[in-house]
C-alpha cells in the first residue's frame, strides 16, 4: 500500500488515538488531579519511545521471547512518568498498548504481521479462557503466555497465525 505523507501521518495519528483509547480505558493509570498537558506529555513521549525504539524491532519478524521483552521495555520505559502516572505501566496494559499499534501498523501494511495480539476479556471469552483475567490488572508474564498459547492451538486448529485467528474472531462489542 503506497499511501502519501500526508494521509499516512493522519492515519497514524487516529492509530495512536485509538490505541491510547484501547490501551488505558479502565485503567486509571494516571494519578488523581493530573492535568490534561501532562497527560499529552506523557502519551507523545510514549508514542514516540514506542514508534522510534519499539516499532522499529518488528520490521522483521520477532520471537516470543523478543516481543515479551518489549513489552517489558514499555512498562520500564514508564517509570519515569513518576508525577504523571500511579506507577509504571504493568504488563497488562503494556502489551494492550504494543500489540495494538503492531496490529493497526500491520492491517495498512506498514509492518509485518505481529507475533501476538491484544489480550482483552473480549479475545479472553472468545478462547473460552476461564477464569477471565482483567488485563488491566494483569502483571504476570506467565499468565500472558498462557492466554497466547490458548488461543495458538485454537489458530492452528484453523490453520491460521496468531494475528490472523484474532482478526477473524475481533469484535468490538
Amino acid at each position: 500500500m503506497i499511501l502519501n505523507n500526508t494521509k499516512q501521518n493522519f492515519l497514524i495519528e487516529e492509530i495512536w488515538l485509538l490505541t491510547f483509547g484501547g490501551a488505558f480505558q479502565h485503567s486509571g493509570i494516571y494519578q488523581q488531579n493530573t492535568i490534561e498537558k501532562k497527560r499529552i506529555y506523557f502519551r507523545n513521549m510514549l508514542k514516540g519511545y514506542i514508534e522510534q525504539v519499539v516499532l522499529s524491532r518488528y520490521q522483521k519478524p520477532v520471537t516470543d521471547e523478543e516481543h515479551i521483552e518489549n513489552i517489558f521495555s514499555i512498562s520500564t520505559y514508564t517509570k519515569s512518568f513518576d508525577d504523571t502516572l500511579k506507577a509504571p505501566i504493568n504488563i497488562g496494559i503494556s502489551q494492550k498498548l504494543l500489540n495494538l499499534a503492531l496490529k493497526y501498523y500491520w492491517c495498512l501494511d506498514l509492518l509485518p504481521e505481529p507475533p501476538h495480539f491484544p489480550v482483552d476479556r473480549i479475545i479472553q471469552q472468545k478462547i473460552y479462557k476461564q477464569p477471565l483475567v482483567n488485563w488491566t490488572q494483569l502483571d504476570d508474564i506467565n499468565t500472558y503466555m498462557q492466554i497466547i498459547n490458548d488461543a495458538r492451538e485454537l489458530a492452528n486448529k484453523s490453520n491460521l497465525s496468531l494475528a490472523q485467528w484474532e482478526l477473524e474472531n475481533f469484535d468490538r462489542r
